[in-house]
């Protein structure tokens, strides 16, 4: 059981974890699972022995006393390296949103105080990944277990599971049927019954204008309907769709699995709807009544519409870089540039931002700082830059709000840094504020999505950069950025 001592390069960690996948999702049974997992971590580990707990079934041969400890690893939920007599041992936990899985153990070579947190972070990510997957598994058998008597059924489980698509038809109020998908094709074929309870929350939604859901049940199978109305400029639309939830008690656990999906549509859909309804209000009132408003008027409505369009394009902006994120396609178009210019350039764009809000806005560069120069994509650091300013303005909290950037240079590289006089973020929520969705307490009702900061740490991490808060009586985020030409060294 003991493996050479490798290290693997982070370059080239997107095939590595698509290499990754492809084996965890050809492995038929959880232990195949594991053992992919731990042939990985030997591309960041020394790993000389391992063992593993699956549902409470031992693998391996680490001692007892050692293997009791992945119990606490597991409660804590979190990676951990551990000293035990002359070795080391490395715990990875697994675990779901359901339950508790089980842990690894591996017994590594490594000196401790070498460890570096990338190799962490992806070790993580590995076994969280290794989770889902024997989450799934088990899932699977339970369902089969239980629907065992209906092959079609387990069938259809398997493909919601696994790729989540539900059936969805589209109405008009006068062409009625205008779009429907091949799963709902295939479900009124079988279930033509289902059809009348389709036209009935059809109707009720389009007579009251508002949002329906229903659960019926249809043939000894029970069916959960969701209608929305969505006025389009061709006119409104019922947007229809249509789930199994036969074996109610398996779908919601899905739902749970899902939960951050779920999240990311309610957070949008609010974020949407605000600068929406002030748009039609306004384009409303100027089509009612644009020859009795003055023109101070109209162009304060003009301006209104403006501002609320430029608000929409920014959260479709978000959604679609998020969208790039979570599939690893996010481009960059890498270059040497001048960060003392990136800066002047965000300081000038954004002057006229902070005087309309009364901040008092400075951009510091040292005196002997003429050029910094780095490998960079320039419209992603601005974005980075706007992102970050951005918060500094909207979330400051102070009565005389003032924002800072300045630029200093270290031996491997730069540090910019973006400081606001307002409240600092608390230290327990420091940990949470780059993940997807997460909003700290300080943000009240002020709109976002909770994606910004998610975007702008990705954007630094293919950058070779990191970001981090510093720890300091007001708000101040600070990202690093390397000034070696690495993208010329790796080519």
């Amino acid at each position: 059981m003991s493996g050479e001592k490798t290290k693997y390069e982070l370059s080239n960690l997107p095939s590595f974890l698509s290499n990754f996948t492809v084996k965890l999702n050809s492995a038929e049974m959880p232990e195949k699972c594991v053992e992919e997992l731990i042939d990985a971590s030997k591309n960041f580990f020394s790993v000389e022995d391992y063992a593993y707990v699956i549902k409470d079934q031992s693998h391996g041969t680490i001692k007892p006393k050692v293997m009791a400890m992945g119990r606490w690893v597991l409660e804590k939920k979190k990676i951990s390296v551990i000293p035990v007599d002359d070795s080391a041992f490395l715990f990875l936990p697994l675990f779901s949103r359901r339950h508790d899985i089980g842990y690894v153990v591996m017994r590594i070579t490594d000196d401790i105080g070498d460890l570096k947190m990338k190799y962490m972070d992806v070790e993580s990510l590995l076994s969280f990944e290794t989770s889902m997957v024997i989450d799934n598994m088990l899932l699977t058998g339970e369902l089969i277990k239980k629907n065992e008597y209906v092959s079609e059924a387990r069938a259809y489980l398997e493909n919601v599971l696994n790729s989540l698509k539900y059936a969805v038809v589209v109405a008009s109020v006068r062409k009625g049927e205008e779009f429907s998908n091949k799963p709902y094709k295939e479900l009124i074929e079988k279930n033509k019954e289902i059809v009348n309870y389709i036209e009935d929350i059809s109707q009720e939604s389009l007579i009251y204008r508002k949002e329906v859901s229903r659960e019926v049940e249809v043939n000894q199978s029970f069916y959960s309907l969701y209608a929305v109305p969505v006025q389009l400029s061709s006119g409104l639309k019922i947007v229809i769709s249509i789930q199994d939830i036969t074996n109610t008690k398996e779908l919601e656990r899905l739902q749970k699995i899902d939960k951050m999906k779920d999240n990311f549509v309610a957070t949008i859909s609010h974020e949407l709807k605000t600068p929406l309804a002030a748009i039609l209000a306004y384009s409303e009132t100027l089509l009612e009544s644009a020859e009795s408003i003055d023109t101070d008027t109209l162009k304060s409505f003009a301006r209104t519409i403006k501002n609320e369009s430029e608000h929409l394009a920014n959260i479709i902006e978000e959604m679609i870089n998020f969208s790039k994120v979570s599939s690893n396609s996010l481009t960059m178009a890498f270059g040497r540039v001048d960060l003392v210019k990136i800066l002047k350039d965000t300081y000038d764009g954004l002057k006229i931002n902070a005087l309309s809000n009364n901040v008092k806005f400075s951009l510091e560069i040292p005196e002997d700082l003429v050029n910094a120069y780095v490998t960079a994509d320039p419209k992603r650091i601005i974005q980075v830059m706007d992102n970050l300013v951005s918060n500094a303005f909207k979330y400051n909290d102070s009565k005389t709000p003032e924002v800072k950037i300045n630029i200093r240079s270290e031996d491997e590289g730069y540090i910019i840094s973006v400081w606001d006089n307002g409240s600092p973020i608390p230290a327990e929520e420091r940990e949470k504020i780059f993940e997807k969705f997460y909003r700290g307490s300080n943000s009240g009702n002020i709109s976002g999505t909770g994606l910004g900061l998610t975007i702008v740490k990705e954007i630094i991490d293919l950058h070779k950069g990191k970001i981090w808060i510093d720890d300091v009586e007001n708000c101040s985020f600070s990202f690093f950025l390397p000034k070696r030409d690495w993208l010329n060294i790796l080519k």
